[in-house]
């Protein structure tokens, strides 16, 4: 009998030994990503890099409302009737009202992405820039490459989308 109880005992402490190794293993784990996401800030560098990322963005998006406008002007012209040289049948009267309201559609969101990068260039100014509006963490550089006029970290806007979609 007193075998069979320092087996067990000898089981007991080997699983106790495997459980605190993978303890001390997550911990280590996770020390680690804490510490790669603890960059304090971007360096003055990175923040330029954003900041050129950003105004090439904005100045794209000027070309593209022109282009938006001129494409509205030249409906409104048309249904002015100066260049007309068909009948104003139904259908072809659907189709320019569809055509404008997709460009008035397409100017309002070239609109809020435009105001959305003169907000991040404010915060360049203010030394706010790559900063979570929610949490206070620094935004992953791969976002901000991707999304150079992002307010939230991916976490804090996972949850905004959550919440707005009602879950």
């Amino acid at each position: 009998m007193p075998a069979k109880n320092k087996k067990k005992t000898k089981a007991k402490t080997k699983t106790k030994t495997k459980t605190k190794a993978k303890t001390k293993a997550k911990a280590k784990t996770m020390t680690t990503n804490k510490t790669k996401k603890q960059k304090h800030k971007y360096t003055k560098t990175e923040v330029e890099q954003f900041k050129k990322k950003i105004l090439a963005e904005r100045e794209r998006i000027l070309k593209e409302l022109g282009r938006i406008e001129e494409s509205i002007n030249a409906v409104a012209e048309d249904q002015d009737g100066s260049n007309q040289s068909y009948s104003n049948h139904l259908a072809d009267l659907g189709t320019d009202y569809m055509e404008k309201e997709k460009n008035f559609y397409y100017a309002s969101q070239e609109g809020r992405y435009l105001r959305s990068l003169d907000e991040a260039l404010e915060r360049i100014k203010r030394g706010e820039y790559g900063f979570c509006l929610d949490c206070g963490d620094l935004i992953s550089k791969k976002r901000l490459d991707v999304v150079p006029s992002a307010k939230l970290c991916i976490t804090c806007k996972s949850n905004q989308e959550k919440q707005e979609r009602g879950r």
